[in-house]
């Protein structure tokens, strides 16, 4: 098995679909040696916000001396971007030697008549392994759908749970009302584990959480922006105090990046209190240093490109917070794709009503929303929109349709991000 049929062999469980449950990534782990028991975790679930909050703890810890594994989804270029140790991908030749054992345990629950392995719980299986193995000290673990019956809810203890930005998603999944989806997103809170929520979330949301921790005896600690103090914004980030700590500067744009970094600070006072070593100065440096791509990432600035992961009406707002912002009375042009089981109408009323033009593309994901779709509810907000047959071609239209202080950015989709890079690499020379 060489590397690209190692991926092959993982993307092909693609049709086993996505079925949440712990009995199958329990047993598949327990054939491994169960890895994860030996393991200590921060767990983020949420609708928005998990990846970013996710970077800024990750790059502390490292940056305070842990060996930080990190396990995110979905990658943007490369698989290996899901499974890192300390911002660097996992390895190929370990992907390989993984796969190989975990395609043995898999032909064993077959044999023994269980049901397949989706793909998500082969990536969670990959990355518990390659953890252990690789003696990390600690592990920042982000859920993919939900949280109760996310396969990353096999681990039996973690340090501290983090709750982002709740919103509706994945709404015939996780439910179709706020306390619905946080009765989810709280199953990844653990017995006497403290837990972190974020604190501009829905009130009856956090009385939920609330709820199921006090019967799980855990402390919650909720952030709060009361105690940000002479925040500065600037188009590419942010300076603020948060409690003690003073001149705290983030690079991640859009003011809900503040938001997100106060919980991920929160969590971090929870390790400092658990005696992790973590000085202020590991903290200033980590959340200094964090990037986390596809999340209002500038790739150009002439024609200035940015790319964006929104794909709920919440994120869709912050996006246009982020323009009104800084970016006041500029001409955008978007650069949309979707998925036909996202809340794409109410998108694109929020972001593209005004715009100077929207151009649809079709994502290449089996969920796609069609672009013809797609265009025709954009017509609903816009007058200027046009269907392209791909993302290059989508670029191409945008990139001539933009004046010089006019603004490009793609959106509705984190599979987008990939292709948008791709071309601004290879076909621009403004590349940030």
């Amino acid at each position: 098995m060489n590397y690209d049929q190692a991926v092959s062999y993982i993307h092909e469980t693609k049709k086993y679909g996505s079925k949440l449950g712990l009995s199958n990534i329990t047993k598949l782990l327990e054939l491994l040696g169960n890895p994860q028991d030996n393991l200590s975790f921060v767990h983020v679930a949420g609708t928005n916000g998990k990846g970013s909050v996710c970077a800024y703890v990750a790059t502390t810890l490292v940056e305070a001396g842990y060996k930080t594994g990190l396990f995110i989804s979905p990658y943007i270029e490369k698989f290996t971007e899901r499974i890192q140790i300390d911002f660097n991908n996992m390895k190929e030749e370990d992907l390989i030697n993984i796969v190989l054992r975990v395609k043995q345990c898999v032909n064993l629950m077959l044999i023994n008549k269980m049901n397949h392995p989706t793909e998500f719980e082969i990536n969670t299986a990959i990355a518990m392994t390659y953890f252990y193995e690789q003696n990390c000290n600690i592990v920042v673990l982000e859920t993919g759908l939900g949280g109760r019956f996310d396969s990353t809810n096999v681990i039996k203890k973690n340090e501290v749970s983090i709750i982002t930005s709740l919103g509706l998603d994945h709404v015939s999944v996780l439910g179709d009302s706020i306390d619905k989806i946080a009765f989810e997103k709280a199953g990844i809170i653990k017995e006497n584990c403290p837990v972190v929520v974020y604190g501009r979330n829905d009130l009856v949301a956090i009385e939920v959480i609330k709820h199921i921790a006090s019967i799980r005896q855990s402390k919650v600690t909720i952030s709060n922006n009361k105690f940000v103090n002479n925040l500065i914004g600037h188009e590419d980030g942010y300076i603020f105090d948060y409690k003690h700590i003073k001149g705290i500067s983030i690079g991640l744009r859009g003011v809900h990046q503040v938001d997100n970094a106060i919980a991920a600070l929160e969590a971090l006072f929870v390790l400092q209190y658990k005696g992790y070593v973590i000085d202020d100065i590991h903290i200033l440096d980590g959340f200094k240093k964090t990037k986390w791509p596809g999340r209002l990432e500038v790739l150009s600035k002439k024609p200035y490109i940015i790319c964006d992961g929104a794909h709920n009406p919440q994120a869709a707002k912050a996006l246009l917070e982020y323009f009104k912002m800084f970016h006041q009375g500029k001409n955008l042009i978007f650069l949309m794709g979707v998925m036909r089981n996202k809340e794409y109408e109410k998108m694109a009323a929020i972001l593209v009503k005004g715009a100077k033009g929207v151009i649809c593309v079709q994502v290449d994901n089996e969920r796609a929303l069609a672009k013809e779709q797609l265009a025709k509810t954009c017509k609903k907000y816009c007058h200027n929109v046009l269907v392209s047959d791909t993302i290059k071609l989508g670029m191409d239209t945008a990139v001539k349709m933009a004046k010089e202080k006019d603004i490009i950015c793609s959106f509705g989709s984190l599979y987008l991000i990939a292709d948008v890079k791709k071309y601004v690499r290879e076909k621009l020379n403004n590349a940030v």
